[in-house]
C-alpha cells in the first residue's frame, strides 16, 4: 500500500504547485511598471551578485519545491531499498542449508513449516516446491518457477520507482525552465532598456535553477536504480541456482 500512498502524495504536491503557478508569469505590458528595483539592481545600480542557496530555493518557485519533495521521497525510498533488496536477505544461504538438511533427513513437514509465511524470495520458492513434494519433477519445477517469477516481478516493481523519479525530475525541471523563459520574454516589453536587460537575465537565472534542481535529483536517482537493478539480477540468479538444486533433492528424496 505504501506505493499507492507515494504516488498520491506526489500527485497532490504537483497539483498544488501547478495551481500556485497560475497567474504568476511576469509578462509586462509596454507601459507597465518594471519589477521592484530591489529585486533587479543594488543601491549602486549594479546587478545583485550574492547568490545563496536560500535565495535560489526562494526564487526556484513552486516547481523547485516539488523537486525537493520528490528528493525527500527518493532519499527515504533509496535508504529502504538498499537495506531490503539484498542477496543476503532475499536468498539466505542459512535457509537453503537448513531446508536441504531437513528434506534429506525425511522431515518434509518441518521444512514446509520453516518456509511457510516468510517474506524472503527464496523461502517462497522453496515453499512452492515443498507443497508439490511427491509429485513429478516437472510439476515441482513449474510450481517453483511460477513463484520465482512472481517474486522477481515484485522486486523489479519495487525498484522501478527510483527509475520513475529519475525520469520525472528532469521533466519537471524543464517545465520550470519553460515557465521562467516565458517570464524572461515578457520582460522584453519593459520601456527602460537597462531594467529590461536586468529583468530578462533575472528571469533566465530563475529558469535555470529548476533545470539544475531536476538534474541534481535525476542523476543520483538513476544511479541508485542501476545499482539496485544489479542487485535484483544477482538475487534472481542465486534463487534460480538454489531452486534447481532443491528440485533435485526433492525428486531424489521421493524416489528413495
Amino acid at each position: 500500500m505504501w506505493r499507492y500512498g507515494l504516488w498520491v502524495t506526489v500527485a497532490i504536491v504537483l497539483g498544488l504547485a501547478l495551481d500556485g503557478l497560475g497567474g504568476r508569469v511576469p509578462v509586462y505590458a509596454q507601459n507597465a511598471e518594471p519589477p521592484p528595483a530591489a529585486d533587479l539592481v543594488e543601491a549602486d545600480g549594479a546587478a545583485p551578485t550574492d547568490i545563496t542557496l536560500q535565495k535560489m530555493i526562494r526564487e526556484g518557485g513552486a516547481i523547485l519545491w516539488v523537486l525537493m519533495a520528490l528528493g525527500f521521497v527518493a532519499l527515504i525510498m533509496a535508504f529502504y531499498l538498499f537495506l531490503t533488496v539484498t542477496p543476503k536477505r532475499e536468498a539466505p544461504r542459512t535457509l537453503m542449508r537448513r531446508a536441504t538438511e531437513q528434506v534429506r533427513s525425511g522431515d518434509i513437514r518441518g521444512a514446509y513449516q520453516m518456509c511457510e509465511g516468510r517474506d524472503e524470495l527464496l523461502a517462497k520458492v522453496l515453499y512452492a516446491g515443498l507443497k508439490m513434494s511427491g509429485q513429478e519433477r516437472y510439476i515441482i519445477q513449474e510450481s517453483m518457477e511460477s513463484e520465482g517469477e512472481r517474486g522477481a516481478a515484485d522486486l523489479w516493481q519495487r525498484i522501478s520507482y527510483m527509475n520513475n523519479i529519475g525520469v520525472i525530475a528532469p521533466l519537471l525541471g524543464l517545465l520550470g525552465t519553460v515557465w521562467g523563459m516565458i517570464g524572461a520574454f515578457g520582460a522584453i516589453a519593459l520601456d527602460n532598456a537597462q531594467v529590461k536587460g536586468l529583468a530578462m537575465a533575472y528571469n533566465v537565472s530563475q529558469a535555470m535553477i529548476t533545470t539544475a534542481g531536476g538534474l541534481l535529483l535525476a542523476i543520483p536517482a538513476l544511479v541508485s536504480y542501476y545499482y539496485l537493478r544489479g542487485r535484483v539480477v544477482s538475487i534472481v540468479s542465486q534463487v534460480e541456482a538454489h531452486a534447481s538444486e532443491f528440485v533435485e533433492i526433492l525428486v531424489r528424496n521421493h524416489s528413495e
